[in-house]
């Protein structure tokens, strides 16, 4: 911005140059998100809501490191690669050269974040502009109840935004814990009021439209750790650059490598075991199969309805075009207060009509590999 530079107003100068980047990186943080899900659905083609987030998360991170320690610390990529390559045993002297100079930079962005960025979530400006506009252009009297109900839309967690935006700022803190111990003070700031925020957002607003059993936490919880190593590797560069002493820069070695330690247990006794089934929920479900079998062979039928088992219970439809698997249409009445006459004859005429179109029946495992073929839940479609 160096036309500004001949200006005679000082404010819009210092605007400029003080806030104008922090609004542009924070607007550039807001998009992403949505490319990143554009590029797992369309050019991916990933088929659950849980796997597209988690991509999401995991590269919406990376490209926050990047932007921490190289394109803003460094002014360049190109020309920090380039430092980089030209120089490999002074990288860490390079990052604890830009580091220190942009420290104010990023005080500015949490404060945005906390003072703007934690509002707006607070607020919902998508879900006020458009109730405002429906209540605008539209009067309740002429409006159904299927289009009353639209009017308060169900709001899901948009995880791939949520979780890398908290992961960004405790990435700085960790970064500039020890080079700038002030910076602290805002990243607690901003937490407190984000727990307050989010917190009555998961209890009142958000609506959760799947459940994956906690599968990204695991996710979370590594990259979390692993930019506390870039820290302690930035500290470490740091202490170069201050004229530390070699033994009191390697002392830092331990630390680093007791984050990695701590990262690899959580993820071989947490993470990878939590994908797989317990042998003691196993052997139930052994013992289970194995009383069906018998009560089906006994010809128990109250018995045989009393156990479930996921082989049994398995929904043939998971796999099927939703389109194909939509459950049939009931006409709304008018109003949920009352019953219109209208509306209930069709709901008959409906009825009627539906008793002639065939619906296969579900049948269970164990029967199917039986010879009589007998289903007791064959009501179940």
């Amino acid at each position: 911005l160096g036309w500004t530079v001949d200006d005679d107003q000082e404010d819009l100068r210092t605007l400029l140059n003080s806030y104008l980047p922090v609004v542009a990186l924070l607007t550039l943080i807001l998009i992403l998100p949505y490319i990143f899900d554009a590029v797992a659905i369309s050019y991916e083609h990933r088929k659950t809501l849980s796997e597209i987030n988690k991509t999401t998360v995991s590269r919406y991170f990376y490209y926050q490191l990047a932007n921490i320690y190289i394109s803003v610390t460094a002014g360049s990529i190109w020309i920090s690669a380039q430092q980089i390559i030209n120089r490999p045993y002074a990288a860490l002297e390079i990052l604890g050269n830009s580091l220190p100079a942009v420290v104010g930079y990023f005080i500015t962005l949490i404060v945005t974040k906390m003072l703007a960025g934690l509002p707006i979530i607070i607020l919902r400006p998508y879900a006020l502009c458009r109730y405002a506009l429906l209540r605008l252009l539209q009067r309740k009297k002429f409006m159904t109840q299927r289009e009353l109900d639209n009017v308060y839309c169900l709001e899901p967690v948009y995880y791939g935004w949520e979780y890398p935006s908290q992961m960004l700022v405790i990435v700085i803190c960790f970064t500039y814990a020890t080079i700038s111990p002030i910076i602290l003070i805002f990243g607690a700031m901003y937490f407190i009021a984000a727990l307050m925020v989010y917190k009555k957002q998961v209890l009142y607003v958000y609506t959760p439209f799947y459940e994956s059993g906690g599968d990204l936490f695991p996710m979370v919880c590594d990259r979390t750790l692993f930019g506390l190593i870039c820290g302690q590797l930035t500290f470490m560069g740091y202490s170069i650059v201050r004229g530390g002493h070699f033994l009191q820069v390697s002392s830092a070695i331990p630390l680093i490598t007791f984050t990695f330690f701590v990262m690899t247990y959580f993820r071989n006794h947490y993470a990878e075991p939590s994908q797989r089934l317990t042998l003691e929920l196993a052997m139930q479900l052994d013992e289970k199969i194995k009383e069906t079998a018998q009560a089906r062979d006994q010809g128990s039928e109250y018995f045989y309805r009393k156990k479930t088992i996921p082989q049994d219970s398995f929904d043939p439809n998971y796999y099927r075009q939703p389109v194909m698997t939509e459950p049939d249409g009931e006409p709304l009445f008018y109003r949920m207060e009352g019953q219109d006459e209208l509306t209930k004859e069709v709901r008959k005429k409906l009825k009627r009509s539906r008793l002639h179109v065939w619906e296969p029946k579900r049948v269970s495992v164990i029967d199917r590999d039986s010879s009589d073929e007998v289903d007791f839940r064959s009501d179940v479609v």
